[in-house]
């Protein structure tokens, strides 16, 4: 009887276990799709919006932030390499918000590709199903780790293949504590785009990206360190400048990864805040590697000091 029961059971879980089973297909979003989502900075409180359309076959991608304040177009079949276009408002000491087009040239050796919205689900395994936002959905998790920069990936997902919510959280084995994460949540998706939404507005002249030179992939390129799953991004590659300019010298490792860590966090905020369209633009100086409360008792409360006063005032 027992033996009898004991067999059920192993028959229900098995019943119980059929969506996990369907879920050790990787999701496919595939090679073409419109997606509009909120990239989320909780060590900075900042909520950036953005919208993008991807076009694998037509190697073409465009994303836009602030609802199209910011606007990216990735054509790689343009010139001889691909193009990166950038429409975006320029605030300087003599023009407000002044709409301005740079560009960035691909090369043989970094030829310019379309850059996808969603992260590339490649060694990712599935974790569990679980509720969010009263939607049941899969979660797909990865695991990365380079020096003590270990990062751990998780991506919600419906089916037929929907995303819902990304999430990084980073994990520093050598100070021992997480120390970042961030999340993007995802909305109004569907594999349909128009060729038109492709091209770039015609009649501008674009220049080439403002100096330093080293930020201008961030530039151009902004969500692609977000839905990457590699824990060295190019902001982390921008730290060595840094250093290098304002004559940094850390007592230990430990302070190194710290000061590192607050950097990052300062890059995303002085990127972001310019992709607002607000009135002033700020950037990264001597205190960029400060923490927060570093940055309280010498500037009196202001997370980064800006670059640029507000022309208006």
């Amino acid at each position: 009887m027992w033996r009898l029961l004991a067999g059920f059971m192993l028959l229900v879980c098995a019943a119980d276990a059929t969506p996990v089973l369907d879920a050790k297909f990787v999701p496919d979003f595939g090679k073409m799709y419109h997606v509009k989502g909120e990239l989320s900075l909780p060590h900075s409180e900042i909520k950036e919006p953005f919208e993008a359309w991807y076009d694998l076959e037509g190697n073409r991608s465009r994303i836009d932030y602030h609802n199209g304040t910011v606007r990216t177009f990735l054509i790689g079949n343009d010139m001889d390499y691909g193009v990166i276009y950038k429409i975006t408002p320029v605030t300087t000491e003599t023009e407000i918000q002044a709409i301005k087009c740079f560009q960035l040239n691909g090369t043989k050796e970094d030829p310019i590709r379309p850059q996808a919205a969603l992260p590339d689900l490649q060694g990712f395994e599935f974790e569990k199903m679980e509720n969010h936002s009263g939607v049941e959905c899969e979660v797909w998790k990865k695991v990365t780790q380079v020096g003590h920069k270990k990062n751990t990936y998780r991506l919600w997902v419906t089916r037929p293949a929907t995303p819902h919510r990304f999430e990084m959280e980073g994990f520093n084995t050598l100070l021992e504590s997480h120390n970042d994460k961030y999340t993007i949540d995802y909305s109004d998706f569907s594999s349909q785009t128009e060729p038109i939404i492709f091209i770039p507005p015609l009649g501008m002249t674009c220049g080439e990206f403002p100096d330093p030179v080293e930020e201008r992939q961030i530039l151009a390129n902004p969500i692609q360190d977000y839905v990457s799953t590699s824990p060295v991004s190019h902001g982390h590659r921008l730290f060595g400048p840094f250093k290098e300019k304002f004559s940094r010298q850390y007592e230990s490792d430990k302070e190194h990864e710290e000061r590192e860590n607050y950097f990052i966090h300062s890059l995303r905020f002085v990127h972001s805040t310019n992709r607002a369209g607000l009135t002033y633009s700020v950037g990264i100086n001597h205190f960029a590697d400060r923490s927060k409360a570093e940055l309280t008792r010498m500037t009196g409360g202001l997370l980064i000091p800006v670059k640029k006063e507000d022309v208006t005032k």
